[in-house]
Protein backbone atom coordinates (compact mmCIF):
# COMPACT_ATOMS: atom_id res chain seq x y z
CA UNK A 1 0.00 0.00 0.00
CA UNK A 2 1.07 3.31 -0.93
CA UNK A 3 1.54 5.98 1.93
CA UNK A 4 -0.01 9.38 0.28
CA UNK A 5 2.30 12.14 0.29
CA UNK A 6 1.41 15.34 1.76
CA UNK A 7 -0.27 17.16 -1.36
CA UNK A 8 -2.29 13.94 -1.80
CA UNK A 9 -3.23 14.34 1.65
CA UNK A 10 -3.87 17.70 1.51
CA UNK A 11 -6.12 17.17 -1.10
CA UNK A 12 -8.50 14.63 0.86
CA UNK A 13 -8.65 17.53 3.38
CA UNK A 14 -10.56 19.56 0.58
CA UNK A 15 -12.86 17.41 -0.33
CA UNK A 16 -14.48 17.46 3.53
CA UNK A 17 -14.69 21.23 2.98
CA UNK A 18 -14.95 22.33 -0.48
CA UNK A 19 -17.55 21.38 -3.05
CA UNK A 20 -15.65 22.21 -6.09
CA UNK A 21 -11.86 22.41 -6.70
CA UNK A 22 -9.25 21.38 -9.12
CA UNK A 23 -6.04 19.07 -8.50
CA UNK A 24 -3.36 20.97 -10.83
CA UNK A 25 -1.12 18.69 -10.58
CA UNK A 26 2.06 17.87 -12.63
CA UNK A 27 2.39 14.19 -14.72
CA UNK A 28 2.70 11.61 -12.93
CA UNK A 29 1.62 12.61 -9.73
CA UNK A 30 -0.95 10.43 -8.97
CA UNK A 31 -4.09 12.54 -9.75
CA UNK A 32 -6.36 9.46 -10.68
CA UNK A 33 -5.39 7.38 -7.42
CA UNK A 34 -6.08 10.30 -5.48
CA UNK A 35 -9.53 11.15 -7.19
CA UNK A 36 -10.22 7.18 -7.06
CA UNK A 37 -9.15 7.18 -3.36
CA UNK A 38 -11.34 10.30 -2.69
CA UNK A 39 -14.76 8.17 -4.63
CA UNK A 40 -14.04 5.81 -2.36
CA UNK A 41 -14.58 8.30 0.95
CA UNK A 42 -17.58 9.59 -0.69
CA UNK A 43 -18.70 6.26 -0.98
CA UNK A 44 -18.03 5.08 2.63
CA UNK A 45 -19.31 8.42 3.82
CA UNK A 46 -22.84 8.70 2.23
CA UNK A 47 -25.18 5.94 2.26
CA UNK A 48 -26.67 5.60 -1.10
CA UNK A 49 -24.26 8.42 -2.81
CA UNK A 50 -23.57 8.20 -6.68
CA UNK A 51 -20.66 9.05 -7.99
CA UNK A 52 -18.77 9.65 -11.74
CA UNK A 53 -15.63 9.16 -12.49
CA UNK A 54 -15.27 10.90 -15.83
CA UNK A 55 -11.57 9.78 -17.79
CA UNK A 56 -10.81 11.58 -20.97
CA UNK A 57 -9.02 8.30 -21.77
CA UNK A 58 -12.44 7.51 -23.06
CA UNK A 59 -13.68 10.26 -25.40
CA UNK A 60 -14.39 9.10 -28.82
CA UNK A 61 -10.86 7.98 -31.10
CA UNK A 62 -8.43 8.94 -28.12
CA UNK A 63 -7.65 12.41 -29.72
CA UNK A 64 -6.85 13.88 -26.74
CA UNK A 65 -5.07 10.65 -25.17
CA UNK A 66 -2.95 11.08 -28.49
CA UNK A 67 -2.21 14.78 -27.92
CA UNK A 68 -0.95 13.75 -24.40
CA UNK A 69 1.54 11.08 -26.34
CA UNK A 70 3.04 14.27 -28.04
CA UNK A 71 4.33 15.56 -24.70
CA UNK A 72 5.36 12.58 -22.48
CA UNK A 73 7.27 10.17 -25.26
CA UNK A 74 4.77 7.25 -24.56
CA UNK A 75 2.05 5.14 -26.97
CA UNK A 76 -1.85 5.53 -26.38
CA UNK A 77 -1.54 1.98 -25.30
CA UNK A 78 0.56 2.44 -22.69
CA UNK A 79 -1.58 5.77 -21.12
CA UNK A 80 -4.85 3.62 -21.36
CA UNK A 81 -3.03 0.50 -19.58
CA UNK A 82 -1.58 2.98 -16.73
CA UNK A 83 -5.14 4.18 -15.86
CA UNK A 84 -6.78 0.53 -16.14
CA UNK A 85 -4.07 -0.61 -13.58
CA UNK A 86 -4.44 2.29 -11.30
CA UNK A 87 -8.22 1.64 -11.06
CA UNK A 88 -7.48 -1.99 -11.01
CA UNK A 89 -5.72 -1.60 -7.61
CA UNK A 90 -8.09 0.73 -6.28
CA UNK A 91 -10.37 -1.70 -6.15
CA UNK A 92 -8.02 -4.53 -5.11
CA UNK A 93 -7.00 -2.08 -1.99
CA UNK A 94 -10.94 -0.56 -1.59
CA UNK A 95 -11.97 -4.40 -1.05
CA UNK A 96 -9.33 -4.71 2.00
CA UNK A 97 -10.55 -1.14 3.25
CA UNK A 98 -14.14 -1.75 3.07
CA UNK A 99 -14.41 -5.12 4.96
CA UNK A 100 -12.31 -3.16 7.91
CA UNK A 101 -15.39 -0.56 8.09
CA UNK A 102 -17.68 -3.41 7.90
CA UNK A 103 -18.54 -2.92 4.35
CA UNK A 104 -18.98 -4.66 1.08
CA UNK A 105 -16.52 -3.39 -2.05
CA UNK A 106 -17.96 -4.67 -5.02
CA UNK A 107 -16.23 -4.14 -9.38
CA UNK A 108 -19.66 -4.44 -11.66
CA UNK A 109 -20.29 -4.58 -15.16
CA UNK A 110 -23.10 -1.87 -15.22
CA UNK A 111 -24.33 -3.33 -18.35
CA UNK A 112 -25.54 -6.80 -16.41
CA UNK A 113 -25.93 -5.22 -13.40
CA UNK A 114 -24.10 -7.67 -11.28
CA UNK A 115 -20.45 -8.18 -10.13
CA UNK A 116 -17.46 -9.43 -11.71
CA UNK A 117 -14.81 -11.14 -10.14
CA UNK A 118 -11.40 -12.88 -10.89
CA UNK A 119 -10.47 -10.10 -13.59
CA UNK A 120 -6.98 -9.75 -15.04
CA UNK A 121 -5.59 -6.58 -16.48
CA UNK A 122 -7.01 -7.48 -19.69
CA UNK A 123 -10.54 -8.05 -18.87
CA UNK A 124 -10.15 -5.13 -16.52
CA UNK A 125 -9.12 -2.69 -19.53
CA UNK A 126 -11.75 -3.81 -22.02
CA UNK A 127 -14.61 -3.85 -18.93
CA UNK A 128 -13.19 0.27 -18.39
CA UNK A 129 -13.06 1.25 -22.56
CA UNK A 130 -17.16 -0.04 -22.69
CA UNK A 131 -17.87 2.15 -20.00
CA UNK A 132 -19.31 -0.62 -18.07
CA UNK A 133 -17.10 -0.07 -14.99
CA UNK A 134 -18.82 0.23 -11.73
CA UNK A 135 -17.44 0.45 -8.29
CA UNK A 136 -20.05 -0.58 -5.19
CA UNK A 137 -19.78 -0.37 -1.73
CA UNK A 138 -22.77 -1.69 0.39
CA UNK A 139 -23.01 -0.22 3.84
CA UNK A 140 -26.01 -3.29 3.82
CA UNK A 141 -27.28 -6.05 2.49
CA UNK A 142 -29.86 -3.55 0.29
CA UNK A 143 -27.92 0.00 0.48
CA UNK A 144 -24.81 0.50 -1.21
CA UNK A 145 -22.94 3.60 -3.27
CA UNK A 146 -21.72 3.98 -6.63
CA UNK A 147 -19.13 5.15 -8.88
CA UNK A 148 -20.22 4.53 -12.66
CA UNK A 149 -16.72 5.14 -15.28
CA UNK A 150 -17.82 7.03 -18.07
CA UNK A 151 -16.77 9.12 -20.82
CA UNK A 152 -16.92 12.81 -20.08
CA UNK A 153 -20.31 13.67 -22.34
CA UNK A 154 -21.95 16.78 -22.77
CA UNK A 155 -25.11 15.19 -23.99
CA UNK A 156 -25.41 13.05 -20.53
CA UNK A 157 -23.66 15.65 -18.48
CA UNK A 158 -27.17 17.29 -17.52
CA UNK A 159 -28.18 14.46 -15.80
CA UNK A 160 -24.83 13.91 -13.58
CA UNK A 161 -25.55 13.98 -9.80
CA UNK A 162 -23.69 13.52 -6.94
CA UNK A 163 -20.07 13.43 -7.00
CA UNK A 164 -18.47 14.13 -10.05
CA UNK A 165 -14.23 13.61 -10.52
CA UNK A 166 -13.45 14.94 -14.09
CA UNK A 167 -10.22 13.44 -15.09
CA UNK A 168 -7.97 14.94 -17.27
CA UNK A 169 -9.65 18.45 -18.15
CA UNK A 170 -7.25 19.73 -20.36
CA UNK A 171 -7.51 16.96 -22.39
CA UNK A 172 -11.49 17.35 -22.92
CA UNK A 173 -11.68 19.20 -26.51
CA UNK A 174 -15.52 19.92 -25.87
CA UNK A 175 -14.73 21.01 -22.29
CA UNK A 176 -16.23 24.73 -22.23
CA UNK A 177 -19.51 22.84 -23.66
CA UNK A 178 -19.59 20.56 -20.73
CA UNK A 179 -19.28 23.48 -18.12
CA UNK A 180 -21.59 25.18 -19.20
CA UNK A 181 -23.91 21.92 -19.22
CA UNK A 182 -22.51 20.93 -15.47
CA UNK A 183 -22.03 24.66 -13.49
CA UNK A 184 -26.01 25.47 -13.19
CA UNK A 185 -26.12 22.08 -11.28
CA UNK A 186 -23.17 23.06 -9.05
CA UNK A 187 -24.60 26.27 -8.77
CA UNK A 188 -28.57 25.20 -7.59
CA UNK A 189 -27.84 21.77 -5.62
CA UNK A 190 -26.15 22.08 -2.04
CA UNK A 191 -25.24 18.03 -2.44
CA UNK A 192 -23.41 18.10 -5.76
CA UNK A 193 -19.62 18.19 -5.63
CA UNK A 194 -17.13 18.79 -8.41
CA UNK A 195 -13.79 17.72 -8.49
CA UNK A 196 -11.28 18.11 -11.41
CA UNK A 197 -7.73 17.09 -12.25
CA UNK A 198 -5.93 18.31 -14.84
CA UNK A 199 -2.05 19.67 -16.01
CA UNK A 200 -2.44 22.76 -17.94
CA UNK A 201 -3.71 22.17 -21.64
CA UNK A 202 -0.81 22.52 -24.58
CA UNK A 203 -2.12 25.82 -25.52
CA UNK A 204 -4.20 28.48 -24.60
CA UNK A 205 -7.25 28.24 -26.79
CA UNK A 206 -8.53 25.62 -24.06
CA UNK A 207 -11.34 26.43 -22.11
CA UNK A 208 -9.45 25.41 -18.62
CA UNK A 209 -6.96 27.99 -19.32
CA UNK A 210 -9.41 30.88 -19.18
CA UNK A 211 -10.96 29.09 -15.91
CA UNK A 212 -8.03 27.39 -13.93
CA UNK A 213 -4.86 30.48 -14.83
CA UNK A 214 -3.93 31.69 -11.79
CA UNK A 215 -3.57 35.47 -11.87
CA UNK A 216 -1.07 37.52 -13.39
CA UNK A 217 2.00 37.91 -11.13
CA UNK A 218 1.48 34.94 -8.39
CA UNK A 219 4.35 33.05 -7.47
CA UNK A 220 4.82 29.80 -5.27
CA UNK A 221 7.08 28.15 -2.98
CA UNK A 222 7.84 24.69 -2.53
CA UNK A 223 5.69 23.31 -0.74
CA UNK A 224 5.12 19.37 -0.04
CA UNK A 225 1.59 19.89 0.39
CA UNK A 226 0.86 21.60 -2.86
CA UNK A 227 -0.17 25.53 -2.94
CA UNK A 228 -3.70 26.54 -3.12
CA UNK A 229 -4.96 29.48 -4.97
CA UNK A 230 -8.11 31.04 -6.64
CA UNK A 231 -8.56 31.77 -10.09
CA UNK A 232 -9.58 35.01 -12.06
CA UNK A 233 -12.77 33.25 -12.32
CA UNK A 234 -13.43 32.00 -9.20
CA UNK A 235 -12.47 28.37 -9.30
CA UNK A 236 -10.32 26.87 -6.24
CA UNK A 237 -6.75 24.82 -7.51
CA UNK A 238 -5.01 22.81 -5.95
CA UNK A 239 -1.51 23.29 -7.59
CA UNK A 240 1.04 20.74 -6.81
CA UNK A 241 4.05 21.12 -9.52
CA UNK A 242 7.36 19.06 -9.92
CA UNK A 243 9.12 21.45 -6.96
CA UNK A 244 5.96 20.51 -4.56
CA UNK A 245 5.96 16.79 -5.34
CA UNK A 246 9.89 16.49 -5.51
CA UNK A 247 9.42 18.36 -1.55
CA UNK A 248 6.80 16.12 -0.66
CA UNK A 249 8.91 12.97 -1.50
CA UNK A 250 8.17 12.66 -5.59
CA UNK A 251 11.39 10.88 -7.19
CA UNK A 252 12.89 11.85 -10.63
CA UNK A 253 15.02 9.17 -12.02
CA UNK A 254 17.19 9.64 -15.36
CA UNK A 255 16.02 8.83 -18.53
CA UNK A 256 18.86 6.85 -19.48
CA UNK A 257 20.90 5.12 -16.75
CA UNK A 258 17.77 5.13 -14.14
CA UNK A 259 19.63 6.71 -11.38
CA UNK A 260 18.15 8.92 -8.77
CA UNK A 261 18.41 12.92 -9.58
CA UNK A 262 17.19 16.22 -8.37
CA UNK A 263 14.12 17.45 -10.14
CA UNK A 264 16.55 20.62 -11.12
CA UNK A 265 18.83 17.94 -12.83
CA UNK A 266 15.64 16.33 -14.34
CA UNK A 267 14.93 19.46 -15.73
CA UNK A 268 18.06 19.78 -17.38
CA UNK A 269 18.29 17.03 -18.70
CA UNK A 270 14.88 16.20 -20.34
CA UNK A 271 14.97 17.06 -24.25
CA UNK A 272 11.72 18.35 -24.35
CA UNK A 273 11.65 21.68 -22.60
CA UNK A 274 8.56 22.62 -24.14
CA UNK A 275 6.23 19.35 -22.65
CA UNK A 276 8.25 19.73 -19.48
CA UNK A 277 7.42 23.23 -18.75
CA UNK A 278 4.09 21.84 -19.45
CA UNK A 279 3.65 19.12 -17.98
CA UNK A 280 5.80 19.30 -14.37
CA UNK A 281 6.76 22.96 -14.24
CA UNK A 282 2.50 23.68 -14.73
CA UNK A 283 3.32 26.39 -16.81
CA UNK A 284 0.32 28.04 -18.60
CA UNK A 285 2.29 29.14 -21.93
CA UNK A 286 0.75 32.01 -23.63
CA UNK A 287 -0.20 31.99 -27.66
CA UNK A 288 0.30 28.18 -28.64
CA UNK A 289 -1.34 27.57 -32.02
CA UNK A 290 -4.16 30.51 -30.87
CA UNK A 291 -3.56 33.38 -33.29
CA UNK A 292 -4.77 35.62 -31.00
CA UNK A 293 -2.73 35.47 -27.83
CA UNK A 294 -4.74 35.36 -24.30
CA UNK A 295 -2.70 38.35 -22.83
CA UNK A 296 -2.77 40.38 -25.85
CA UNK A 297 -6.51 40.17 -26.54
CA UNK A 298 -7.12 40.52 -22.64
CA UNK A 299 -4.88 44.17 -23.20
CA UNK A 300 -6.77 45.20 -26.07
CA UNK A 301 -10.64 44.55 -24.23
CA UNK A 302 -9.41 45.99 -21.34
CA UNK A 303 -8.52 49.60 -23.44
CA UNK A 304 -11.77 48.69 -25.40
CA UNK A 305 -14.32 48.96 -22.25
CA UNK A 306 -17.14 51.67 -22.45
CA UNK A 307 -15.45 52.90 -26.14
CA UNK A 308 -16.25 49.38 -28.34
CA UNK A 309 -18.60 47.27 -28.17
CA UNK A 310 -19.91 44.01 -30.24
CA UNK A 311 -23.53 43.60 -30.97
CA UNK A 312 -25.09 40.56 -31.41
CA UNK A 313 -27.90 41.16 -32.90
CA UNK A 314 -31.40 39.36 -33.80
CA UNK A 315 -33.64 41.94 -34.74
CA UNK A 316 -34.34 45.13 -36.43
CA UNK A 317 -34.99 46.92 -32.73
CA UNK A 318 -31.35 46.22 -31.57
CA UNK A 319 -30.04 46.61 -35.17
CA UNK A 320 -31.48 50.18 -34.28
CA UNK A 321 -30.16 50.99 -30.96
CA UNK A 322 -26.43 49.39 -32.14
CA UNK A 323 -26.94 52.43 -35.11
CA UNK A 324 -27.55 54.30 -31.96
CA UNK A 325 -24.61 53.87 -29.96
CA UNK A 326 -22.69 54.04 -32.83
CA UNK A 327 -23.87 57.48 -33.36
CA UNK A 328 -23.15 58.47 -30.32
CA UNK A 329 -19.92 57.38 -30.26
CA UNK A 330 -17.88 56.75 -33.99
CA UNK A 331 -15.15 59.74 -33.79
CA UNK A 332 -15.78 62.53 -35.02
CA UNK A 333 -12.13 63.31 -36.60
CA UNK A 334 -10.95 59.61 -37.10
CA UNK A 335 -10.54 58.06 -40.60
CA UNK A 336 -13.21 54.76 -40.95
CA UNK A 337 -12.67 51.64 -42.84
CA UNK A 338 -15.58 49.03 -42.39
CA UNK A 339 -14.63 45.37 -42.85
CA UNK A 340 -17.99 42.79 -44.34
CA UNK A 341 -17.40 39.16 -43.49
CA UNK A 342 -21.13 37.94 -45.34
CA UNK A 343 -23.53 34.76 -44.53
CA UNK A 344 -27.02 34.94 -45.86
CA UNK A 345 -28.26 32.09 -44.01
CA UNK A 346 -29.71 31.52 -40.23
CA UNK A 347 -29.31 28.13 -39.26
CA UNK A 348 -28.29 27.45 -35.50
CA UNK A 349 -24.89 26.60 -36.29
CA UNK A 350 -24.56 28.80 -40.02
CA UNK A 351 -22.08 31.51 -39.73
CA UNK A 352 -23.04 34.92 -38.55
CA UNK A 353 -22.60 38.24 -40.86
CA UNK A 354 -20.33 40.81 -39.18
CA UNK A 355 -20.00 44.24 -40.31
CA UNK A 356 -16.85 45.72 -38.67
CA UNK A 357 -16.71 49.55 -37.84
CA UNK A 358 -12.54 50.32 -37.76
CA UNK A 359 -10.83 53.47 -36.99
CA UNK A 360 -7.57 54.98 -37.36
CA UNK A 361 -5.75 57.83 -35.27
CA UNK A 362 -2.24 57.43 -36.30
CA UNK A 363 -0.77 53.70 -35.81
CA UNK A 364 -3.50 53.49 -33.18
CA UNK A 365 -6.68 50.93 -34.54
CA UNK A 366 -9.93 51.17 -32.59
CA UNK A 367 -12.52 48.25 -33.36
CA UNK A 368 -15.09 50.89 -32.80
CA UNK A 369 -18.08 48.06 -33.65
CA UNK A 370 -18.41 44.75 -34.08
CA UNK A 371 -22.13 44.18 -35.80
CA UNK A 372 -22.93 41.00 -35.52
CA UNK A 373 -26.41 39.09 -37.19
CA UNK A 374 -27.92 35.83 -39.33
CA UNK A 375 -30.72 36.58 -42.24
CA UNK A 376 -31.50 34.44 -45.04
CA UNK A 377 -32.16 37.92 -46.54
CA UNK A 378 -30.09 39.40 -48.59
CA UNK A 379 -32.22 42.72 -48.50
CA UNK A 380 -32.14 43.11 -44.95
CA UNK A 381 -28.29 42.77 -44.95
CA UNK A 382 -27.99 45.49 -47.81
CA UNK A 383 -30.17 48.25 -45.98
CA UNK A 384 -28.14 47.04 -42.44
CA UNK A 385 -24.84 48.46 -44.74
CA UNK A 386 -26.18 51.40 -45.44
CA UNK A 387 -27.64 52.18 -42.82
CA UNK A 388 -24.60 52.13 -41.30
CA UNK A 389 -22.64 53.90 -44.01
CA UNK A 390 -25.03 56.97 -43.37
CA UNK A 391 -23.92 57.04 -39.65
CA UNK A 392 -20.46 56.98 -40.13
CA UNK A 393 -20.63 59.51 -42.72
CA UNK A 394 -22.73 61.95 -40.58
CA UNK A 395 -19.94 63.61 -38.95
CA UNK A 396 -17.61 66.04 -39.59
CA UNK A 397 -15.26 63.34 -40.46
CA UNK A 398 -17.14 62.52 -43.55
CA UNK A 399 -17.82 58.81 -44.91
CA UNK A 400 -15.62 55.84 -44.61
CA UNK A 401 -12.73 55.44 -46.78
CA UNK A 402 -13.55 51.99 -47.94
CA UNK A 403 -15.78 49.07 -47.38
CA UNK A 404 -13.72 46.02 -47.90
CA UNK A 405 -16.10 42.48 -48.48
CA UNK A 406 -14.97 38.91 -48.48
CA UNK A 407 -16.10 37.63 -51.46
CA UNK A 408 -14.72 34.23 -51.34
CA UNK A 409 -18.09 32.13 -50.63
CA UNK A 410 -20.83 35.07 -51.51
CA UNK A 411 -19.27 36.27 -54.89
CA UNK A 412 -22.60 36.96 -56.05
CA UNK A 413 -23.54 38.86 -53.59
CA UNK A 414 -20.37 40.53 -52.89
CA UNK A 415 -20.31 42.08 -56.58
CA UNK A 416 -24.38 43.03 -56.37
CA UNK A 417 -23.22 45.00 -53.09
CA UNK A 418 -20.18 46.71 -54.64
CA UNK A 419 -22.82 47.66 -57.29
CA UNK A 420 -25.23 49.62 -55.23
CA UNK A 421 -22.81 51.16 -53.37
CA UNK A 422 -20.01 52.29 -56.03
CA UNK A 423 -21.20 55.89 -56.29
CA UNK A 424 -20.85 56.49 -52.30
CA UNK A 425 -17.60 54.83 -51.23
CA UNK A 426 -15.20 52.00 -52.90
CA UNK A 427 -15.94 48.65 -52.16
CA UNK A 428 -12.89 46.47 -51.94
CA UNK A 429 -13.96 42.33 -52.68
CA UNK A 430 -11.45 40.22 -51.42
CA UNK A 431 -11.42 36.57 -52.32
CA UNK A 432 -9.09 34.59 -49.56
CA UNK A 433 -7.04 32.24 -52.04
CA UNK A 434 -6.58 34.72 -54.51
CA UNK A 435 -2.31 36.12 -54.57
CA UNK A 436 -1.22 38.93 -53.44
CA UNK A 437 1.21 41.57 -55.05
CA UNK A 438 2.83 44.07 -52.26
CA UNK A 439 5.84 45.93 -52.65
CA UNK A 440 8.90 44.09 -50.97
CA UNK A 441 6.65 41.27 -49.53
CA UNK A 442 9.05 38.20 -48.96
CA UNK A 443 7.47 35.47 -50.17
CA UNK A 444 3.76 34.77 -52.01
CA UNK A 445 1.05 34.56 -50.39
CA UNK A 446 -2.41 34.84 -50.40
CA UNK A 447 -5.32 37.95 -49.01
CA UNK A 448 -6.15 35.36 -45.76
CA UNK A 449 -2.71 35.08 -44.47
CA UNK A 450 -1.81 38.62 -45.60
CA UNK A 451 -4.74 40.41 -44.02
CA UNK A 452 -4.83 37.94 -40.88
CA UNK A 453 -1.12 38.14 -40.24
CA UNK A 454 -1.35 41.92 -40.63
CA UNK A 455 -4.20 42.35 -37.96
CA UNK A 456 -2.39 40.10 -35.34
CA UNK A 457 0.66 41.94 -35.88
CA UNK A 458 -1.27 44.99 -34.66
CA UNK A 459 -2.82 43.55 -31.64
CA UNK A 460 1.00 42.26 -30.64
CA UNK A 461 2.48 45.40 -31.34
CA UNK A 462 -0.38 46.71 -28.62
CA UNK A 463 -1.76 49.34 -31.36
CA UNK A 464 -5.47 47.26 -31.45
CA UNK A 465 -8.48 48.20 -29.07
CA UNK A 466 -11.04 46.36 -29.26
CA UNK A 467 -15.10 45.42 -28.06
CA UNK A 468 -15.25 43.54 -24.52
CA UNK A 469 -18.21 41.75 -24.90
CA UNK A 470 -17.34 37.76 -23.61
CA UNK A 471 -18.37 36.72 -27.11
CA UNK A 472 -15.84 38.88 -28.76
CA UNK A 473 -13.34 36.97 -27.59
CA UNK A 474 -14.39 33.43 -27.98
CA UNK A 475 -14.87 34.32 -31.25
CA UNK A 476 -11.24 35.30 -31.76
CA UNK A 477 -9.69 32.43 -29.59
CA UNK A 478 -10.94 29.91 -32.36
CA UNK A 479 -8.65 30.86 -34.78
CA UNK A 480 -6.14 29.15 -34.72
CA UNK A 481 -2.08 29.24 -36.67
CA UNK A 482 -1.43 26.26 -37.78
CA UNK A 483 2.16 25.74 -39.87
CA UNK A 484 1.92 28.96 -41.05
CA UNK A 485 -1.74 29.24 -42.12
CA UNK A 486 -5.35 30.64 -40.07
CA UNK A 487 -8.07 27.69 -39.68
CA UNK A 488 -10.98 27.97 -37.80
CA UNK A 489 -13.50 25.48 -36.46
CA UNK A 490 -16.76 26.57 -35.92
CA UNK A 491 -18.46 26.15 -32.35
CA UNK A 492 -21.29 24.75 -31.59
CA UNK A 493 -22.83 28.16 -31.10
CA UNK A 494 -22.18 28.75 -35.05
CA UNK A 495 -18.77 31.42 -34.30
CA UNK A 496 -16.65 31.08 -36.64
CA UNK A 497 -13.70 33.65 -36.31
CA UNK A 498 -16.11 36.56 -38.13
CA UNK A 499 -15.34 39.32 -35.59
CA UNK A 500 -11.64 38.03 -36.40
CA UNK A 501 -12.18 38.04 -40.11
CA UNK A 502 -14.71 41.44 -40.25
CA UNK A 503 -11.60 43.22 -38.15
CA UNK A 504 -8.91 42.23 -40.55
CA UNK A 505 -11.12 43.35 -43.60
CA UNK A 506 -11.70 46.46 -41.56
CA UNK A 507 -8.55 47.45 -41.37
CA UNK A 508 -7.72 46.52 -45.07
CA UNK A 509 -10.22 49.18 -45.90
CA UNK A 510 -7.79 51.61 -43.88
CA UNK A 511 -4.76 50.69 -45.00
CA UNK A 512 -5.90 49.39 -49.06
CA UNK A 513 -4.12 52.33 -50.59
CA UNK A 514 -0.82 51.37 -53.09
CA UNK A 515 -1.28 47.82 -52.89
CA UNK A 516 -1.78 46.14 -56.66
CA UNK A 517 -5.39 44.44 -55.62
CA UNK A 518 -5.15 42.73 -59.04
CA UNK A 519 -8.75 40.48 -59.04
CA UNK A 520 -9.14 41.04 -55.03
CA UNK A 521 -11.12 44.80 -56.09
CA UNK A 522 -14.39 45.03 -57.77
Amino acid sequence: MNIPRAYQRKARQLLKTLRTFCLLWERQAGKTSTQADMALFEMMSHRARSCIYASASLLLGREMILKQVATTDITARDLFQKESKVLMDFAAQSTVDAGKADMMFQTADSAKGKEIKGLKLDDFMELFEAQRLEFRLYHDRTTYSRTQVIAPNVATARGWSGTVFLDEIGFIRDFRELWIAIEPIISTSPDFKLIMSTTPPQDDTHYCFELLAAPAGMEFEANPAGNLYESEAGVTVHRASCYDTAAAGKKFYDLKKGTEISVEEFLRRTPNKHGAAINHKLAWLLGGSAACGSLQLATAQQRGVNVCRCFDIERDLEFNEALTWLAENVSPVNAIGLGLDVATTVKKKSNPSVLSVMEQKGSEYIYRAALVWKTKDPDVARERIKATIRVCSNRPGGKPKALAADATNEKYFAEDLRKQLIAILPVLLVVASEGVDVPGLEKPTNWKEYLGDQYVGILDDNHLTLPPETYFKIDHRLVLKDRGRFVCEPDDEGRHGDTFDGGKLGIHALKGNGINFGAAIG
